[in-house]
């Protein structure tokens, strides 16, 4: 994408912090706020997600890396057995949630395949900034709270150790498709439509910008031939 590079926050509890045995700064606060626990927002040069990881059972192995949309409450699941590096789970979490965004979309037949493909073509323009923070939102926190519930009692129910790729998949396209809250706003939506609008905002910048480069294209092309 021509112009400003949003950025693709990252902010990761104090949990996951410590697993990835990182020393990530702090999200910078204005003074007289607390550090550490602060509001996240996405917007039109910044998408934002909280990042969490929980033990599937007490002090299992196998743990799940929860990762919550700050706008839309969009949630998605990375089942992990070893520790990932910041650069690996970076590029995961980078690829998983416009994949996971596509596959609901295409399993719920919210818009036709060829729409899906065209957001996604645009959204691979944009080349998002990745960058990681240590904070937790408190007002996700209760989401992500309610969705690692969501794990522990599936592979209980189940009897399983960990979640399968279709089991992550499905699980979050279940969540992504319920009416949520936020108390304090007194709102209600649904996130999967929330995020697919904020989407199409990226897209519209996108293509914006490629018909104003392709208008300077032409006014050039015509100035060489007179």
């Amino acid at each position: 994408m021509r112009g400003n590079t949003p950025q693709l926050i990252f902010s990761a509890t104090n949990a996951l912090n410590k697993w990835l045995k990182a020393d990530l700064p702090r999200l910078p606060v204005e003074p007289g706020k607390q550090a550490g626990v602060n509001t996240l927002s996405s917007g039109s040069d910044c998408l934002c997600w909280q990042v969490h990881i929980i033990d599937n059972r007490y002090q299992s192995y196998e743990k799940t890396i929860i990762a919550c949309e700050a706008n839309s409450r969009f949630t998605f699941f990375l089942p992990v057995e070893q520790r990932l590096s910041l650069q690996e789970l970076t590029q995961i979490l980078q690829m998983e949630w416009q994949a996971v965004l596509a596959d609901t979309l295409e399993a719920y037949q919210i818009i036709p395949r060829s729409e899906i493909a065209l957001l996604l073509s645009d959204l691979s323009e944009l080349e998002f900034n990745p960058e990681w923070v240590r904070n937790t939102d408190l007002s996700i926190n209760g989401h992500i709270s309610d969705a690692g519930l969501w794990v522990t009692d599936t592979l209980s129910d189940r009897k399983l150790s960990q979640l399968t790729p279709e089991l992550a998949a499905e699980l979050a396209a279940y969540l992504n498709t319920q009416t949520r809250r936020i108390k304090q706003r007194k709102v209600k939506f649904v996130p999967l439509e929330r995020l697919l609008g904020y989407c199409r905002d990226l897209s519209g910048k996108v293509r914006e910008e490629e018909a104003l480069h392709s208008a300077k294209i032409i006014k050039l092309s015509d100035y060489r031939r007179t």
